[in-house]
């Protein structure tokens, strides 16, 4: 899926590591996963001259491909197709297994008129008036990338990173396989004008961008009549149940379902003799993006709910007999409001507003920066309003002049089209069971929402000297391991955007280094001013590590090409590497603690679902003064999971007050308060913090095993 990288002239090729290198990277990461039988397993299976010898043998198949590649698509990397392949050979439900969420802040221009009803559009005003602003924000970022404007993502204003996954964002949808075709495959419009906009499950369509990609609507103002003229086409009459007339025909669950299923249905549909389902899907496929306007608010207090609504959507059926309004039965929550094959804008009747995005073509980093410019954006707009002299993070409309002598509005259409859909039984059944599945998936997952607000970033920068990434990781790992007193394997991504179509790079967080710290936490022998020492250690090797993988010298991502090229090019004529046959290799790769960094003072959250049946998706940001972190699982005392991370922050900050102030590790007391000593400063001591007790939930339990 290689494309064209408006900066590929500045950017390096992806590097190849070192064969060498890449082993011996691959035994540092494993061993401390590992016992010592099954690492000397694992080192005499890698280091073997068989597997050495298979090995040396695909990379340099794998140079060549690469070399090849360069010539073929100058614009690529060795990584970029099996990447792809990754996500389209996967046949499970994207949801809740591929695409994460990011939650904006509030608007604080904008009030919540759910109850008071205030407002032009009276309930709907705050929803609609959101809405309508980031939309305009999006169609502004749109045009900078259609006009090739969008100024470059650099770090620390110096190093270029590559661009390419822009031309991703809009217009893309992942599509079922078709007859006779073993994967998705991801679809782009480039000339695509107009957006989907979802309501109580119906769909309506209208043009945003004229036909030089101009915003048609350059104002908030101008989509607001749109998006209120949707909501009140579904308002102004009841539920109708008779079937003949197919109300509310939920059409998005089926991008819930299995791929396989899902093609299927799509196959129905194309050889079906009305085509007006088959128009319907080729509209939505090739739409800029997907606005869901959810019939439902969530208060502050009910974060947990409002991450499930924009990961995977809520589950609600209708129970109650006496509701003569809806039937028996039916499926009221939002996850039957998304289509989730594309990039989808959410925003609750509150105001609420997330993004949900597909995976396959875009990385965490993109989408970021989407949010954060159309969140500034949206908010400046309430100061242009005020005054002239307002920065503006986006190219003026003066900056890139229509093509001369051409109608900018020629065969647009704004206003919104609603799309019905033709449906027999066989649709009905298959809509029924895709609903039922995804009822029974969101049911097995719960979610859980920390907002850390004692210390942030400045706060681990100036007082524990590490860098914060590395040191939330750290407090990860010592939760993990006050609950179940081990380690297990832990994946956080790193950018590897400094190279053309960069993707990621994968962080392995247990070292030897953390598990030393983490271990000293529940030792009755090293003092405070060792365990500071153990854990500045542990959070150099991470930064170090952090570092190594930006450049792409990790190993995950070489040794994932070199088995893929194996399996698509040489399997009948190269035995398959030891390595790749060794228990280690599975342990690598069943992330149980799955995480990642996406930060910005836009969002209020961001997260994921987990990767392994057993596992916790971790998604946190980290900002000057607090922490955010959100938790998935299935079931996996997930909420238990988060407070010992929050527990875990505060332990390791006693741990410098303490140390500090030279009290005592062993006998200090505590006000249970604010979780602060009271104590008197005296020699530091080499027992135990008696703060460390509530870690492992009250018990008192000497030394807890720090074997393994």
């Amino acid at each position: 899926m290689p494309s064209k990288d408006t900066n590929s002239d500045l950017l390096k090729r992806l590097p190849i590591p070192d064969l060498n290198e890449t082993l011996e990277k691959y035994l540092t990461r494993v061993e401390p996963l590992q016992d010592a039988r099954q690492n000397r397993k694992t080192r005499k299976c890698v280091l073997s001259d068989e597997n050495v010898d298979l090995m040396r043998t695909l990379h340099e198949r794998l140079v060549q491909y690469d070399g090849q590649l360069a010539k073929d698509v100058p614009q690529s990397s060795y990584i970029e197709q099996f990447w792809y392949d990754a996500y389209l050979l996967y046949d499970a439900s994207v949801v809740l297994n591929s695409n994460p969420f990011f939650q904006l802040q509030d608007d604080p221009t904008i009030r919540d008129t759910s109850e008071t009803g205030s407002g032009p559009y009276g309930i709907f005003t705050g929803q609609v008036k959101r809405t309508a602003k980031l939309v305009t924000s999006i169609l502004k970022f749109i045009r900078e990338i259609r006009h090739g404007t969008l100024t470059k993502d650099m770090i620390r204003g110096k190093i270029p990173l590559s661009m390419d996954q822009y031309g991703k964002l809009f217009g893309s949808s992942r599509i079922p396989p078709g007859p006779g075709q073993e994967s998705c495959h991801l679809q782009t419009d480039t000339t695509s004008h107009h957006v989907i906009v979802m309501y109580k499950s119906q769909f309506y369509w209208f043009d945003v961008l004229d036909v030089n990609n101009f915003p048609i609507f350059s104002t908030p103002e101008e989509l607001e009549w749109n998006l209120y003229s949707i909501i009140m086409d579904n308002e102004k009459k009841p539920l109708d149940v008779d079937a003949d007339e197919a109300p509310n025909i939920p059409f998005g669950v089926f991008t819930t379902e299995n791929r396989r299923v899902w093609a299927n249905i799509r196959d129905y549909v194309f050889h079906d003799s009305d085509p007006a389902n088959w128009k319907n899907l080729k509209i939505i496929d090739s739409a800029l993006f997907v606005i869901c306007l959810d019939d439902v608010s969530f208060k502050n207090e009910e974060k947990d709910e409002l991450v499930k609504s924009l990961l995977c959507g809520t589950s609600e059926i209708e129970l109650d007999p006496t509701n003569t309004s809806r039937p028996f039965g039916v499926q009221r929550g939002t996850c039957s409001n998304r289509w989730y094959d594309k990039l989808q804008l959410i925003v609750t009747r509150n105001g609420k507003a997330g993004i949900n995005f597909e995976h396959t073509g875009i990385d965490g980093h993109t989408v970021l920066r989407l949010a954060t410019d159309i969140y500034t954006d949206s908010i400046l707009s309430f100061a242009r309003g005020v005054t002239n002299v307002v920065p503006d993070i986006f190219q003026s409309n003066d900056a890139v002049k229509p093509v001369p002598n051409k109608p900018s509005r020629a065969n647009v259409i704004t206003i919104p089209r609603k799309l019905e859909w033709k449906v027999d039984s066989f649709l009905l059944s298959s809509l029924h069971f895709a609903e039922t599945r995804v009822s029974d998936v969101i049911s097995q997952y719960e979610f859980a929402t920390l907002d850390f607000e004692q210390y942030g970033s400045t706060h681990m920068k100036s007082t524990f000297k590490t860098s914060p990434d590395a040191f939330v990781q750290q407090i990860f790992q010592v939760a993990y391991y006050a609950l179940y007193g081990k380690f297990e394997t832990t994946y956080e991504p790193a950018m590897t955007k400094m190279f053309q179509n960069g993707r990621t790079e994968a962080i392995r967080s247990v070292t030897h280094e953390s598990k030393r710290f983490v271990k000293s936490l529940f030792d009755r022998k090293p003092t405070d001013e060792e365990r500071i020492k153990l854990l500045q250690q542990a959070c150099a090797e991470h930064s170090r590590i952090t570092k190594e993988c930006s450049m792409g010298m990790g190993q995950d991502r070489h040794l994932y090409a070199l088995y893929c090229l194996w399996n698509e090019s040489y399997k009948d004529q190269i035995p398959l590497p030891p390595i790749f046959q060794d228990n280690s290799w599975s342990l690598l790769n069943t992330n149980v603690l799955s995480t990642s960094n996406c930060g910005n003072p836009c969002l209020a959250s961001f997260g994921f679902g987990p990767v392994t049946a057993n596992g916790f998706g971790i998604g946190y940001i980290i900002r000057d003064n607090s922490v955010s972190v959100v938790v998935s699982s299935r079931h996996r005392q997930t909420h238990r999971f988060l407070s010992l991370i929050e527990k875990s922050f505060l332990e390791v900050d006693h741990i410098f007050e303490r140390h500090a102030a030279g009290i005592s590790a062993v006998s200090a007391p505590v006000d249970d308060d604010t979780r602060r000593t009271t104590a008197k400063p005296r020699a530091n001591s080499a027992l135990k913090s008696e703060d460390l007790r509530f870690l492992l939930g009250g018990y008192d339990y000497f030394d807890v095993s720090v074997s393994g």
